[in-house]
């Protein structure tokens, strides 16, 4: 019996390790593609982060990632969360800050979510808090017609020179 019982914990301790990699993975997935949007350019790479059905989309309506923020802004992740019965699907909990010219700092709360493809963890969409009573705006990266038609409420440009600006 206690032969068993060993085994019952290594297999349960296995389980643990598994699942916190799981979680861990996410995480870096969006660290990266933070990091990768902040220092902005051309072709940070920022967008191979992302599922290839939101790749897809994008490439669609003609809207390309683009930094949010400045380059001083800082992100911090705070956690990431399984849905217990999605596990292809993950949330990961982020603290976006900004700097102000006169030296104060607006935070913003955004949750990541994520998909595993066979390449690994993918962005897939997001949502974010927007203050006061609007509540949080959701951005969902594969539906590109939504995409398009918030893009065009927030900066009415030519789709040609939209771009994601969170």
């Amino acid at each position: 019996m206690a032969a068993n019982s060993s085994n019952q914990s290594s297999l349960s301790a296995a389980s643990i390790a598994e699942n916190s990699e799981n979680v861990a993975a996410p995480a870096d997935v969006v660290s990266q593609y933070l990091d990768l949007v902040r220092r902005g350019g051309a072709d940070t790479g920022a967008g191979s982060l992302l599922t290839t059905r939101a790749q897809a989309e994008l490439k669609r309506i003609g809207i390309a990632v683009t930094p949010i923020g400045s380059p001083n802004a800082k992100f911090t992740v705070t956690r990431s969360e399984a849905f217990p019965e999605q596990p292809n699907s993950m949330l990961v909990h982020t603290i976006w800050t900004e700097p102000g010219a006169d030296g104060t700092t607006t935070n913003t709360e955004v949750v990541w979510a994520l998909e595993r493809e066979s390449v690994g963890w993918r962005i897939s969409g997001l949502a974010m808090d927007q203050g006061g009573s609007e509540g949080p705006q959701f951005i969902d990266f594969e539906n590109g017609a939504r995409m398009a038609q918030l893009m065009n409420e927030v900066s009415p440009q030519p789709e040609s020179q939209q771009a994601i600006a969170r």
